[in-house]
């Protein structure tokens, strides 16, 4: 059995480009699917886990499905915003847990979300503080387990810049790193979390500097502007330290604060019920269900593989049509030599055995690769299932 091994591998060597392109097209007809199904699946329980915590997202009204991308998955800055007077509305129904969410920064260029919100976000949405303490005062921040990673070691967050042309609402400041979350393998690993106070100080509502700096009035971009006696000052300070803390103020009144949205975890049915039915006809806030919003999404993305599995089982048919043709032609061609090799005394037997052989060494070699393409698109996958 060993010298029909050789042979078979010797005769398969000797034909590597036609036993090359073969093993490729085998693979890829594995692979493809297998990897569609495991991405679709991957995807599928990624979107059931977000879309479950928090259960309830209030937001502005508008795009609903945006709404819950970008609150779910912090990928950007909604285009509608509401407001801390909405917030307050919300707390005022029972049996609710909520937490504000501010999304409108970034750090690391881009990298890093910057959420402003309350310790509540943390406890509803079970994450844990591996070391450290919550982000308890202002200038202060809770990074997620790829950002404490990414910082080796570094005690500050420096926030981007929101533009080229630095007027009060957009200056970076640098945050002071107090607690790092335990690793949850989701989006809230690359997320720097603030309170509220400090994202509004990175929007320009608030500011800090001496006594005697008064700075210029606000121009028309900023979101001061027609707020009586505000100003931006000349030399506003970007790190918060315990000795300068008391010295930062904010304009305006904190109600028109701006916030992204709301999320919302009922105790209850009854009070799910009651919250969802309290803003179908409100037109300036709407109540969205994520696990509805993805289902919807989900139901594209099925649509979408039904296609893929159609063309994959076309891609297969042509394969094994290639392969088949490839096979006889091969054996046509080797017709003289496998009679040759009775002549000298092979049985009819051993040659077939011979050329199933060289069939079993193509699939175990197909095999090998589909196995290896597989586990290069499954490692890559999370960057295929970023939604960005």
């Amino acid at each position: 059995m060993f010298d029909i091994i050789k042979l078979a591998t010797a005769y398969l060597r000797s034909q590597w480009k036609l036993s090359t392109t073969l093993v490729v097209i085998v693979a890829l007809s594995l692979a493809l699917p297998l990897t569609t199904s495991y991405v679709t699946s991957a995807y599928q329980s990624e979107l059931e886990a977000r879309s479950q915590n928090p259960s309830l997202l209030v937001g502005a009204r508008g795009d609903r499905f945006d709404l819950v991308l970008r609150a779910q998955f912090y990928v950007g800055e909604l285009q509608q915003a509401m407001t801390h007077g909405d917030y307050e509305k919300v707390n005022l129904h029972d049996g609710l847990i909520t937490a504000p969410l501010h999304l409108s920064h970034t750090a690391s260029r881009g990298a890093w979300a910057v959420i402003g919100t309350s310790s509540a976000f943390l406890t509803a949405k079970g994450l844990e503080i591996a070391s450290g303490t919550t982000f308890a005062e202002m200038g202060t921040c809770v990074v997620g387990a790829e950002v404490a990673k990414r910082l080796e070691g570094k005690s500050t967050v420096r926030t981007d810049m929101k533009s080229l042309f630095g007027i009060g609402d957009m200056m970076p400041y640098d945050l002071e790193v107090v607690g790092t979350l335990e690793p949850t393998g989701t989006a809230d690993d690359s997320v720097v979390l603030i309170s509220l106070e400090t994202a509004w100080l990175l929007d320009g509502y608030g500011h800090i500097h001496e006594d005697n700096d008064i700075g210029s009035a606000v121009d028309r971009n900023s979101r001061l502007h027609g707020v009586e006696g505000a100003h931006i000052p000349s030399q506003t300070e970007t790190k918060l330290t315990a000795e300068n803390r008391h010295r930062v103020h904010f304009h305006g009144e904190q109600s028109q604060y701006r916030i992204s949205a709301v999320a919302v975890w009922p105790q209850d049915d009854e009070s799910n019920a009651l919250f969802q039915a309290a803003y179908l006809d409100d037109r300036a806030l709407q109540v969205v269900v994520p696990e509805q919003e993805f289902q919807k999404l989900m139901d594209y993305v099925f649509q979408v593989k039904e296609i893929l599995d159609l063309v994959f089982i076309i891609l297969m048919v042509i394969s094994a049509v290639m392969v088949v043709t490839s096979i006889v032609q091969s054996i046509q061609l080797r017709k003289q030599h496998l009679e040759t090799m009775q002549y000298l005394g092979c049985s009819a037997i051993k040659v077939k055995l011979l050329l199933a052989t060289e069939l079993v060494v193509l699939g175990v070699f197909a095999l090998v690769l589909s196995a290896v393409m597989v586990a290069v698109m499954v490692v890559a996958s999370p960057s295929l299932m970023t939604l960005v």
